[in-house]
């Protein structure tokens, strides 16, 4: 399992959420000690000068941290949303969480809770629009006649 490189070109937020599902899948599958992670630092050779590297850890080298909120978001976009923000408090005991990995969980969690609560909502249209036309079909059929559910070729 391999996870495609970002392409601008695709903006679908269900090709963002396979991306990060299957990234976080394979992170989880791949480290089988995360305490392991305790003692690595990112050495700025293996952050290459790509500016996404500093940027998704945020300054922030602590791999395990890292490993743990991932995880965490992972299972908050699967399960739901902790009510009491469990994700950073639960996950990140040993440290204090940087004022830049709290702010991406709220921004989150946040940005989960109103595109659940959207989706919600377009899905009751939804369905409200199909139980609509699926009464207004049955009332045709019983308006057609004897022979209008027979199918003659």
């Amino acid at each position: 399992m391999e996870v495609s490189e970002y392409n601008p070109h695709r903006q679908s937020l269900l090709d963002a959420i396979h991306r990060f599902n299957t990234a976080t899948t394979i992170m989880d599958e791949t480290i089988m000690v995360p305490s392991m992670l305790q003692d690595i630092t990112l050495a700025k050779e293996e952050q290459g000068d790509r500016v996404t590297s500093t940027e998704v850890l945020e300054n922030n080298n602590n791999l395990y941290d890292s490993y743990v909120l991932l995880k965490s978001l992972r299972h908050d976009m699967k399960w739901g949303i902790n009510q009491e923000h469990e994700t950073q408090v639960e996950h990140c005991p040993n440290h204090e969480a940087p004022e830049e990995t709290g702010d991406l969980v709220d921004q989150f969690q946040h940005h989960l809770r109103g595109l659940l609560s959207v989706l919600t909502k377009l899905t009751k249209k939804a369905n409200l629009l199909t139980n609509c036309y699926k009464k207004e079909i049955e009332v045709g059929h019983s308006n057609a006649g004897p022979y209008s559910n027979n199918i003659y070729y």
